[in-house]
């Protein structure tokens, strides 16, 4: 394979795949602030208690007195707002990336490989053009004769795929040690869950946890590449969708 060219990183490629991708983006954002208000996480997980265990060197970062921390969900909840419609919406990308941050480092108990992805991926669409489609402000640069609001360079959507890739990749890596090739803790799991409709009577058989343990190896593994070749990515894409609803 020969040595790819500069200039095809910045050949114009269509904005429609970035624009929703942060317009889905925005809406889980504004779930997840939705969801911490109707569950009262934040007075269970960060307001309340008196203690909290802090990472390394992030021990001065505390919660807000008062209703400070109820703020600063409303606050979250606008800027993911924001990003779904599409108006100033990199700048409330990179906002919203730095009060997560600021959540996330209140409490190393409450750690979800979920949430470091989610401020990773805040600032990677904060930079790059994810408001030229399917945005409010596309629109408004549209009616002013704005030029490049149909097309972003390849690199952008490169960035994100790559990203993401990453992802299942470092997934199906953590995966090769001894405990989960003996289909563990899938074992466990699986046995707990055998009210599950449908699959529930396949889950508390021998067989579930093998063909889960390897079925995910694999599919962490070889999403990466399959989703990258045309040939294979509406098959992938398939199974990848499947996979994370189950």
């Amino acid at each position: 394979m020969g040595r790819p060219r500069l200039g095809g990183l910045f050949t114009p490629v269509d904005a429609a795949s970035l624009g929703l991708v942060r317009a889905g983006f925005g809406a889980i954002l504004l779930w997840e602030v939705f969801r911490y208000f109707e569950n009262g996480w934040i007075q269970e997980q960060y307001a309340g208690p008196a203690f909290h265990f802090t990472y390394h060197g992030f021990g001065w970062v505390r919660p807000w007195p008062g209703d400070g921390l109820f703020v600063h969900f409303a606050v979250l909840g606008v800027l993911a707002s924001l990003v779904l419609v599409g108006w100033r919406a990199r700048a409330a990308l990179a906002l919203f990336g730095t009060g997560w941050t600021y959540v996330f480092l209140l409490e190393k108990a409450r750690y979800l490989n979920h949430f470091y992805l989610l401020i990773i991926l805040c600032f990677v669409l904060a930079s790059v053009p994810c408001d030229r489609a399917f945005a409010w402000d596309a629109r408004r640069r549209g009616r002013l004769g704005g030029e490049g609001t149909g097309w972003v360079p390849a690199w952008c959507v490169g960035l994100l795929r790559s990203q993401l890739g990453l992802v299942y990749l470092l997934a199906g890596v953590a995966k090769l040690n001894a405990d989960w090739l003996a289909a563990r803790p899938l074992d466990e799991w699986l046995a707990e869950r055998v009210e599950t409709p449908v699959l529930g009577p396949f889950l508390g058989t021998a067989l579930a946890p093998w063909v889960f343990s390897y079925g995910g190896l694999l599919l962490d593994l070889l999403a990466w590449p399959l989703l990258t070749r045309k040939e294979t990515r509406g098959p992938a894409f398939l199974v990848v969708s499947a996979f994370h609803l189950t």
